[in-house]
């Protein structure tokens, strides 16, 4: 069932790691680094990311003291063809690369037991200077390399050759060698030798290990490891901003850096070793599996506490750096610390530490909305929002938690070095999503990758829900979907007539109430997620960049400029004249469709134009405009149309099938694997739907051709669809209309697009979607089933035949019968997920 929300883009990494296959998982994860991680000085790693050290545990004084116990002792061992005297670790008096006759588990087992040592010196040392309250062990470290530690929110066969785990368990799993991902502290990879092929394939499973680690434990803020290839050894790091890696450093003869790393993992408290105090298991099943968490938010001074009991959103955790979005339904606590009074929705994420908080942004909002002379914005705004009740960012030990502050404050060093890193050979191209997720295809990972994020806050914010509300793709009613576009429209246009642009319209983000208990009426749409909403004349560029949900990203966003402008001609360079980006654009309008007012504005390109002398002819830096929100709204109808399947019993009213049978749709028929007006090749519904929702160029068609959208969605849209994908269309051709003239005038007339006036094409959108909404009436409704979607093989930039893409029905309901679409034979029998939000 494919109802979760697709990734964001502003997070910068991908969640294309969300499969079965480890080998996949591994080689994604690495890819979100783009095969690169920054190397640090070691100096710089002790002093400023590992946890500092207790002050009665001194490095130079426990290694005294394990010279004392006999653990280190000079050996004389054959360094070539020389006889060399080293100071080593007795557990490990020869090379690990000469012990060839051994299995790497039993030669890096040792290791764990060298801690132990480390731990047992520093507990004399404590005792001997008498200091109370003595520090408590808080981590254990473990070698063993044949068992996979538990998972419950992801799953992960993967099996770390050792870890440091909490003496204390949060999760008993029966098992003292396979603990919880959630009490491991920092997973670690061993080879015996230090070729380039041990080098790749640590650096693999380290990385897949701090990205699962993150994306599993709710309350961790970031994570610990190491890897060694044979006497070489490097610490990682990675939070919600940074991946970074280590020196190198000889850890059998380097006594006082591996002690160093032992005692600040082993004796730090539990926020040192990237726990968050604030969020605990509340509860938990009987399999130990968490299912509750109490959560403190605090806001002024004020803390409140509030126990979740169902996970609405969770995706945005897949992403090793970013926001990390988790959302949860649950209700506030009373002082005994049980749940009280009605829902309220719980959000926590990391944002841009210099980006204005979504509760600060809400309340702008709302105070325009006050002052508006217009009497309709107030109540329009209280009933498509939501309502903040409480925000604030995370405190840690009394500090705001921020990515930086995890640094000390400090900055890398300069000048930057870096890791590079190397694609594991042994991939699949058959990705199985567990359950609950989607597949997402390989491409995702380019889409999705950029430059360090920036430095993050940790922020959490609450709103008011007594009525219970769903993502709108959860819905299988026809009419409760198009009730809600309808909300979201009104909600997006009292959003822009306040001064406002959201920037993030998603499936994700258009809630639908299921009404309150008592009273009459249906719930209503409700426009969430606005910590990328900003005003629209605000042309800070800090904060321009590519923002949005890739399904529903609109189509000039993700390309990062202007593909309406037109290409005007210089007066020394010929006359002038005017060419769209997309020069086979027609205006001619399809059946009895009303011409756009927009539309019948637009200059006839064959008159040419006349350049404002004062114009400057280079295209203006890029910035998000009220448009954009608009086509947003259109690429989300076309979702929640297109991915459906129509699911009809015996009371439904029949629907006559569309009777434009025309020649042209005749010839199309006959012209499979032939291309169109547009340059692209036809394809079957589900390989062109597929490319719809991923590919640019496909995009970019289907938006801007005359015919091609119309054409393709009607092959795989049910009977009773058939009147709204062609308003669909009607809308399409409204928005390109807008397009045009709004950014003709940045040359005819200088205006700035910020300001551009949407009034007109807003009023025949609202047009098209009360239409569609009338049709779906005139049906007598019907019921929905979303179709799950899944990207076997990433798909070329123009196929020439089909790819293996496949569009698997949902589950029908007993006693109903599905009208499902004709899809192509490739299809495969992946793992489908369940459909959580």
């Amino acid at each position: 069932m494919l109802s979760n929300t697709p990734i964001k883009l502003k997070a910068a990494h991908t969640t294309s790691a969300i499969s079965n296959n480890v080998t996949d998982g591994r080689n994604a994860a690495m890819q979100d680094t783009k095969f690169s991680v920054p190397l640090l000085p070691l100096s710089y790693f002790k002093e400023n990311l590992l946890p500092p050290l207790h002050d009665q545990l001194d490095v130079d004084v426990v290694c005294d003291k394990l010279w004392e116990a006999d653990a280190i002792r000079t050996f004389v061992i054959n360094v070539g063809k020389e006889e060399v005297e080293t100071d080593r670790w007795v557990l490990f008096k020869d090379y690990p690369s000469k012990t060839l006759d051994f299995k790497e588990d039993r030669v890096f087992q040792p290791f764990a037991q060298l801690a132990d040592k480390v731990a047992k010196q520093a507990l004399a040392l404590l005792y001997e200077c008498k200091v109370d309250p003595e520090p408590e062990q808080m981590v254990k470290f473990l070698c063993n390399p044949t068992m996979a530690p538990e998972s419950t929110n992801r799953h992960n066969a993967a099996k770390p050759d050792s870890y440091g785990v909490l003496v204390e368990r949060s999760v008993d799993t029966g098992d003292e060698k396979a603990p919880h991902w959630d009490d491991v502290v920092v997973p670690g990879e061993f080879k015996k030798r230090d070729r380039d092929s041990d080098f790749n394939d640590n650096n693999a499973k380290i990385i897949w290990s701090l990205h699962h680690a993150m994306r599993e434990t709710v309350y961790r803020r970031f994570i610990f490891g190491y890897t060694i290839e044979d006497t070489d050894m490097r610490l990682w790091f990675c939070s919600r901003s940074d991946l970074v890696v280590s020196e190198k450093f000889d850890f059998i003869t380097d006594h006082k850096t591996l002690i160093h790393f032992f005692l600040s993992i082993m004796f730090s408290p539990m926020t040192k070793l990237g726990y968050d105090p604030s969020i605990s298991p509340a509860e938990r099943t009987r399999d130990q599996r968490t299912t509750k968490y109490s959560i403190k938010v605090t806001c002024q001074g004020r803390e409140a506490t509030y126990i979740t009991h169902q996970v609405l959103a969770n995706i945005s955790a897949e992403a090793m750096q970013g926001r990390a979005t988790r959302v949860w339904r649950g209700k506030q606590a009373d002082e005994k610390g049980r749940p009280t009074g009605h829902n309220m929705v719980i959000k926590d994420c990391w944002i841009d530490s210099d980006r204005k908080r979504e509760g600060d942004i809400l309340a702008e909002i709302l105070d325009a909305a006050k002052t508006s002379p217009n009497p309709d914005h107030l109540p329009n705004i209280k009933n498509h929002f939501l309502t903040v009740v409480h925000h604030g960012d995370v405190l840690v030990d009394g500090v705001k938690d921020t990515t930086l502050s995890l640094r000390r404050g400090t900055e890398f060093p300069e000048p930057r070095q870096f890791l590079d890193l190397v694609r594991s050979s042994a991939t699949k191209e058959v990705e199985k999503p567990p359950v609950g997720l989607v597949t997402l295809d390989k491409d995702t990972v380019v889409w999705l990758r950029g430059f360090r994020s920036d430095d993050k806050s940790h922020y959490r914010i609450v709103f008011d829900s007594e009525e219970s509300c769903d993502p709108i793709d959860t819905l299988t009613s026809a009419h409760g979907i198009w009730n809600a576009m309808v909300d979201a429209h009104l909600g997006v246009t009292t959003l822009h007539q306040l001064g406002f642009i959201h920037r993030d319209i998603s499936a994700g983000n258009v809630l639908v109430g299921r009404g309150i208990p008592g009273r009459v009426g249906a719930g209503v749409g409700k426009i969430v997620d606005l910590e990328f909403c900003k005003r629209i004349d605000d042309n800070n560029r800090v904060h321009q960049g590519r923002t949005g949900t890739r399904y529903f990203i609109p189509l000039e966003v993700q390309m990062q400029e202007y593909i309406f402008v037109p290409d005007i001609v210089a007066p020394d360079h010929g006359p002038s004249r005017q060419k769209y980006s997309l020069s086979e654009i027609s205006r001619r309008r399809l059946g009895k469709t009303q011409t756009s007012k927009i539309h019948r504005r637009v200059p006839n390109a064959s008159k040419g134009v006349k350049l404002n002398p004062a114009s400057n002819l280079e295209t203006p830096p890029f910035v998000n405009n009220p448009l954009h929100d608009l086509e947003s709204l259109w690429w989300l109808a076309v979702y929640l149309i297109l991915s459906r399947l129509v699911v009809e019993d015996e009371l439904s009213v029949t629907v006559q099938a569309s009777e434009e049978e025309s020649t042209e749709d005749e010839d199309e028929e006959k012209g499979q694997g032939s291309t169109d007006t547009s340059g692209l090749p036809y394809l079957p519904f589900d390989q062109w739907f597929t490319r719809l929702l991923i590919n640019q160029a496909e995009r970019q068609v289907s938006l801007g051709h005359p015919t091609r959208f119309l054409k393709h969605a009607k092959k795989g849209a049910h009977k009773y669809l058939a009147a709204m994908v062609k308003d669909l269309d009607g809308a399409r051709k409204c928005l390109v209309d807008a397009y045009k003239m709004a950014e003709l005038n940045i040359y005819t007339t200088g205006v700035d697009l910020t300001r551009v006036k949407t009034g007109d094409v807003q009023e025949e959108l609202a047009g098209f979607f009360m239409k569609i909404l009338q049709d779906i009436v005139d049906a007598g409704d019907f019921e929905f089933r979303p179709i799950s979607i899944s990207f076997v093989q990433p798909p070329s930039a123009l196929p020439d035949k089909a790819q293996g893409f496949s569009l698997d029905s949902a589950p029908v309901l007993p006693g109903m019968k599905t009208r499902k679409r004709a899809l192509d034979d490739s299809n495969t029998d992946e793992e489908q997920g369940s459909g959580e939000y």
